[in-house]
């Protein structure tokens, strides 16, 4: 029964790490882009030429005239989004790998509420013809999907306390191996140690 819990317990804490490796992923990704072409984008409106005004991280999602029309807003605002998703991303790594249980799951759970479910909560409000065919419902859907992943997620390290099982993090689980290891290489003893030394006896 103890060892089901503890199977239990791990796979609770660690689906809690799985989504913030896949949360760390997906905002640097969006960061990097916003990021880069927002550099692209000075540069277009450098030349000149309106016609050419893209935003291709947008471009799925938003429609063209809306990117077009909305261009240098658009340009003031991206750096500072991808420099917010990059924040993000690399806070969710760093909880993943060295952060403890609670804390972990604390960040997971700030991201779930004040991230993903405040977007949910806005979109539906946003005037619909600023997306393409249903875009809308679909980045919806996506982020809902982030939300309730978040939110379970967050509550496996309080399963975890609630049975009252131990697990170790990522670090925890390297040092151990690593003792573990060591402490092998000093039990054993070397072949010279173990081979007498054997002298010749002159008459």
């Amino acid at each position: 029964m103890v060892s089901k819990l503890f199977a239990l317990s791990w796979v609770a804490v660690y689906f809690c790490r799985i989504v913030l490796i896949t949360n760390s992923i997906i905002y640097a990704i969006s960061g990097i882009s916003y990021f880069s072409q927002s550099y692209d984008g000075f540069e277009l409106r450098e030349n000149g030429n309106s016609t050419l005004y893209s935003f291709p991280v947008l471009e799925p999602v938003i429609k063209d005239t809306v990117i077009k029309d909305q261009f240098d807003g658009l340009l003031i605002l991206a750096p500072f989004m991808g420099a917010a998703y990059i924040c993000v991303a690399f806070t969710s790594l760093a909880a993943a790998f060295l952060f403890r249980n609670p804390e972990a799951a604390i960040t997971l759970l700030l991201q779930a509420a004040l991230l993903s479910m405040l977007g949910c909560i806005v979109r539906p409000s946003e005037p619909d013809e600023f997306y393409n065919e249903d875009q809308k419902d679909a980045v919806q859907n996506s982020q809902l999907a982030a939300v309730i992943t978040g939110w379970i997620g967050a509550f496996g390290p309080i399963i975890a306390a609630l049975l009252k099982q131990e697990i170790l993090t990522p670090v925890e689980y390297i040092v151990s191996f690593y003792s573990y290891v060591t402490s092998i290489k000093e039990e054993t003893p070397s072949i010279k140690e173990e081979t007498p030394s054997i002298k010749e006896e002159t008459p």
